[in-house]
């Protein structure tokens, strides 16, 4: 069990979204949903940063996350658009209906750390996906030592030293820094990070500290995980230009189908 909510990082809404301004992944889903169609459903959403697109390109979008703030975020750059904010746990939600695209990006799977979690995010999933519909999501691929990496991926280890990370300017104009440390948990597969702000403002250092675990799901047991859950992995990368997934690849991207009958 974690002594931490696991939500410490959502907890500035705007600064988050400055920390990451970019657009992985939305062509991607884009894509997606120019495939099967609408409704859309995009579970752990946030602020709205790949769902927003979509919408914007013509689609029926809802997007859901348990984080308030978040949704509030998400809304403000929302307006005039036709989507939807539902808060709401990904583990437990019941709309009532069906989409024909349903996904969740921004490495969110790695956020249900243990077994039951998964378990519950890819039923409520399939519980809710029309029978011609695709479900699709990334997770990081777990990367041992000695592998080479790109930025922003973590190595299955420990380090104590602070590893710093790309910085970005916070709402009221101050450069920020941003540094982590992490704890490798071999039998929970999962990585606790710690992330460290450092800011001046008015002639003061500022930081903040936050906490996160990152499970991390090795190819075969994700095919497992789905596969006893009703889906069939229809297609896999092992990164957005479409490449084979390999011992390398930074992500395991997956695409799956209902399996019927």
């Amino acid at each position: 069990m974690l002594d931490h909510s696991n939500l410490e990082e959502f907890a500035d809404p705007v600064n988050y979204d400055r920390a990451d301004a970019s657009d992985v992944g939305v062509a991607f889903y884009r894509a997606l949903a120019e495939e099967t169609g609408g409704p859309v459903l995009e579970l752990a959403c946030g602020t709205g940063r790949v769902t927003i697109p979509i919408a914007r390109a013509g689609f029926s979008v809802t997007g859901l996350d348990i984080v308030p703030g978040m949704l509030e975020q998400a809304q403000r750059k929302s307006t005039g658009l036709s989507v939807r904010w539902v808060e709401g746990d990904a583990r437990t939600f019941d709309l009532g209906e069906r989409f024909r695209l349903i996904f969740l990006t921004g490495n969110a799977f790695q956020a249900f750390v243990t077994n039951a979690e998964q378990r519950a995010l890819v039923q409520r999933a399939h519980a809710h996906l029309h029978d011609d519909g695709l479900f699709a999501f990334e997770t990081r691929n777990p990367l041992l030592p000695g592998t080479p990496v790109r930025d922003g991926f973590f190595v299955l280890e420990t380090r104590s030293q602070e590893d710093e990370r790309p910085g970005y300017i916070n709402v009221d104009g101050h450069p920020v820094r941003v540094f982590t440390t992490q704890v490798y948990d071999h039998v929970g597969q999962l990585v606790h990070l710690t992330g460290y702000k450092h800011w001046n403002a008015g002639g003061k250092e500022h930081v903040t500290v936050t906490r996160t675990a990152l499970r991390y799901t090795f190819p075969q047991e994700l095919a497992a995980l789905l596969d006893a859950n009703g889906f069939s992995i229809v297609r896999q990368y092992g990164d957005w230009n479409g490449e084979p997934l390999t011992e390398q690849s930074p992500s395991i991207i997956v695409v799956c189908r209902k399996r019927l009958g």
